[in-house]
């Protein structure tokens, strides 16, 4: 069976030899349970199949280029866990850091978001004008969550929700002074009906000093064809911003800011 792409280098500290992906080759992904609509969700209109700019992604990235996907919805933290061990190829919609970085292999960005912080309506808004200020009030977020864009470091955050809801609540009951979060991804559960934050009386706050946060698929580095599935997203990322069709999908999904500039061409 003729490879996908040609042998490429070795893999991290040299574990594991690098393989080509055959032509066959069926990609297992998992993305986090909680979903992450509008990028990924369960469409109820459509008996439950997954939906969202992500699954179009994966459409034109892998399937195209003569590969199949399998995807599983698992806790985010653990398909993180499992992603890096190997038992999934790759995962989906993450933030980087610089431990993610060491941990995975990192897509090019293919779409970003705004980060805001969230607070209590019902109590006095907390004192945050700038992201600087976000250390100085009690802050809650989800297990597993990366709030480095933010500035923030792990133990600065309490993360013992499994999803925004859950925070959400913790916000209601005095736990946490705000949330830090995306801004579109928030409004995508409430546009799928799972939390509303208007309806919770939770407003908005926003952090003009913080550019906007690029999300990424994330290789796992203890598989084989890691590198080579790596080269696949990329050019894919290439191809959807140099077509027009992230623009296009950005539209159909209510995705702002999801085209990323075009790749320079080389001289």
């Amino acid at each position: 069976m003729k490879p996908l792409l040609p042998l490429l280098v070795l893999l991290g500290s040299g574990e594991l030899s690098a393989a080509p992906l055959a032509q066959d080759q069926v990609i297992k992904v998992c993305a986090q349970s909680a979903e992450w609509p509008p990028f990924m969700y369960t469409d109820k209109a459509s008996n439950n199949k997954l939906s969202g700019y992500m699954i179009d992604f994966l459409q034109h990235s892998l399937i195209e280029r003569g590969l199949r996907y399998t995807i599983d919805l698992v806790p985010w933290k653990r398909c993180m866990e499992l992603t890096q061990r190997g038992i999934y190829d790759m995962m989906t919609d993450a933030s980087n850091s610089a431990e993610r970085a060491q941990n995975y292999l990192v897509s090019k960005p293919y779409y970003q978001q705004q980060l805001v912080y969230f607070y209590d309506k019902d109590r006095p808004r907390p004192a945050i004008h700038a992201a600087a200020d976000l250390n100085k009030v009690r802050l809650c977020g989800m297990a597993g969550y990366n709030y480095s864009g933010f500035g923030l470091k792990p133990e600065e955050v309490e993360t013992g929700s499994q999803n925004l809801a859950q925070t959400f609540q913790k916000l209601k009951h005095d736990r946490c002074d705000a949330v830090p979060e995306r801004l579109e991804v928030t409004l995508g559960y409430r546009a799928q009906g799972v939390v509303d934050f208007e309806k919770l009386n939770i407003g908005v706050g926003y952090l003009p000093d913080l550019p906007r946060s690029t999300f990424h698929l994330m290789v796992s580095r203890n598989v084989v064809y890691g590198p080579a599935l790596l080269e696949v997203l990329d050019e894919g990322i290439d191809k959807l911003n140099g077509n027009g069709v992230a623009q296009e999908l950005a539209v159909k999904y209510g995705v702002p800011g999801a085209e990323l500039p075009r790749p320079k061409s080389k001289r």
